[in-house]
């Protein structure tokens, strides 16, 4: 039960790692394509499914936390 905790544990702080990074690289490349574009374009839709991504990583994350083990000090 402990090893399956611990895996829980591992697989939280890696998804939230993860959702972090490609939350970066979404904003970073909505920057650089903002600047690039007219006005009156978005430039969020051709990043979309890279911010939803980065979203389900951090929600997945955030759920798996409850169930890691609690250190008591």
């Amino acid at each position: 039960m402990m090893l399956l905790r611990k895996a829980l544990a591992v697989t939280s702080n890696i998804s939230l790692i993860a959702g972090a990074a490609i939350g970066i690289y979404a904003a970073v490349k909505t920057y650089l394509l903002y600047r690039s574009l007219p006005a009156g374009m978005c430039p969020i839709d051709p990043n979309r499914p890279w911010l939803y991504a980065a979203a389900a990583l951090c929600v997945l994350s955030f759920i798996l936390s409850f169930f890691e083990t609690k250190k008591v000090t």
